[in-house]
């Protein structure tokens, strides 16, 4: 089948080197061969015809065979859950947090209790006989309120470590979405580009075709060759970048950089639905960023409650027992233990422990309210730009969709019409074939740029968009 083909180029322009019959027959037998052969990775497939009068140069068509068995598909529902399973960093994150709510009820707890006892070595004499030995047990009793308030702070601060984690878990989640659809992106990008690399090998057919019989120059040849080494470029380019995606997405996963990883599905047709309004009252209600400010905020006022509760003593209670000897006096007590109660208190004279620890208390807590007003201004801006985008994105799509990419596809159409016909030039063929290049990628781009903005939405918000708000068309 290939040979027909080649035999009208067996014979170029009069007077020029043409190549032998047997020549293109072996030519054509290997690339008879070769495409038979299947391979891992795509191999080009290369017809080279040289011409006696351009020594050096070729004129190349390149192909690419389909590399049969393709990718399964896998949802991005499924890639989620096992980044929030398996991911490293997340379950550290979880660990911290479950590890600072074992605080709050060690900070509550009373001091353990002291038990002391004391033996004599020499009996010391007392009016009911000599004592032999002393034991005693103590409790100290925080001032009132202290305990609570250090219960308080540390409760506080194992809410900032769960919101941490809720950060932490919505950051995954996005960096996910960015990677799948980072990789997404690059799957159509070869796609696309391969099927431009069909159209430009049959330009440049076309090309080839008009100069063997005089009606066009031979620039026009060289010049199509020129673009489909550029667009070879280009899928080389993408190709790498895809494995770079896949191995992010892997090590978000936790698994090994060049697993097996399935095809990304194709998600709906973009349109941005949700009100800025009600966005901003979501992020503020329940972005983590904000609610483990609030707690710091919790945290520093109680440590500064306390800090005053410092100012007052401690109390220590006790009880004494001491064991007497009998049968060394003639008294009606002799033998008889003797008990007592024990009151104690703290003197904290030295103020300049105290003072020093209010004023750290008092400016954490200035700094805890600066940091939440901040983050709240930033929350309020992040909702209206990652909005912008996302509408942005979803209106960019649709009017490719609608309009830009029909037109660039009729202009391609007409262009290849009117150069088959000889009314146009190869360049204006050339030019409209690289806007369609150029607009099937932005139109997907711009896809992928609407569900990055809705994902950054979503951290932002503090979770998946609420229902009440709209929702996708």
């Amino acid at each position: 089948m290939i040979v027909p083909l080649l035999l009208p180029l067996a014979a170029l322009l009069p007077g020029r080197k043409a190549l032998s019959l047997c020549g293109l027959v072996l030519l054509a037998s290997r690339l008879s061969v070769n495409a038979a052969e299947p391979a891992p990775r795509a191999p080009r497939a290369v017809l080279e015809i040289s011409t006696g009068s351009l020594p050096g140069r070729n004129i190349v068509f390149l192909m690419r065979p389909s590399t049969g068995r393709l990718r399964r598909p896998v949802s991005l529902g499924s890639v989620m859950e096992l980044a929030q399973k398996d991911n490293p960093e997340l379950k550290a994150s979880r660990q911290a947090w479950l590890a600072a709510a074992q605080v709050p009820a060690q900070a509550s707890a009373f001091d353990d209790p002291m038990i002391n006892v004391s033996h004599m070595l020499v009996d010391l004499q007392t009016k009911a006989g000599p004592l032999q030995n002393q034991f005693s047990i103590s409790q100290k009793i925080p001032f009132w309120g202290k305990r609570a308030l250090r219960g308080q702070a540390a409760s506080m601060a194992a809410e900032v470590a769960r919101q941490a984690f809720r950060a932490k878990s919505l950051e995954i989640m996005d960096e996910t979405v960015r990677a799948y659809y980072g990789l997404y992106f690059l799957d159509r990008a070869v796609a696309i580009l391969n099927d431009q690399q069909s159209v430009l090998n049959r330009f440049s057919r076309s090309a080839i075709k008009k100069y063997t019989v005089g009606a066009a120059p031979e620039a026009q040849a060289f010049r199509a060759q020129v673009e489909l080494a550029k667009l070879e470029n280009d899928l080389v380019t993408a190709e790498e970048e895809q494995k770079s995606a896949r191995a992010r997405l892997n090590a978000l996963l936790n698994r090994p950089p060049l697993a097996p990883l399935g095809r990304p599905e194709r998600p709906e047709d973009p349109a941005f639905r949700w009100d800025d309004a009600a966005l901003e009252r979501q992020a503020l209600a329940r972005r983590p960023e904000i609610l483990a400010l609030s707690a710091l905020k919790n945290r520093s006022e109680a440590e500064r409650r306390l800090a005053i509760r410092n100012y007052f003593p401690d109390l220590t209670l006790g009880y004494q027992y001491s064991q007497i000897g009998g049968g060394t006096t003639n008294m009606p007590y002799d033998g008889q233990a003797a008990q007592a109660v024990t009151f104690g208190i703290n003197l904290p004279i030295w103020l300049n422990k105290e003072n020093a620890a209010l004023r750290q208390s008092r400016a954490a807590l200035a700094a805890s309210e600066s940091s939440l007003d901040d983050m709240t201004n930033e929350t309020r801006y992040q909702v209206v730009d990652l909005s912008v985008k996302a509408d942005t994105a979803a209106r960019l799509f649709k009017l490719y969709q609608d309009t830009v990419l029909p037109q660039a596809q009729a202009a391609l159409d007409s262009a290849q019409s009117a150069y088959e016909g000889g009314k146009s030039g190869f360049l204006d063929l050339l030019d409209s074939e690289r806007s369609l290049l150029s607009f099937e990628l932005d139109q997907e781009r711009h896809r992928v740029d609407f569900e990055i903005a809705v994902a950054d939405l979503e951290r932002v918000a503090g979770g998946a968009l609420s229902e009440t708000q709209g929702g996708k068309e």
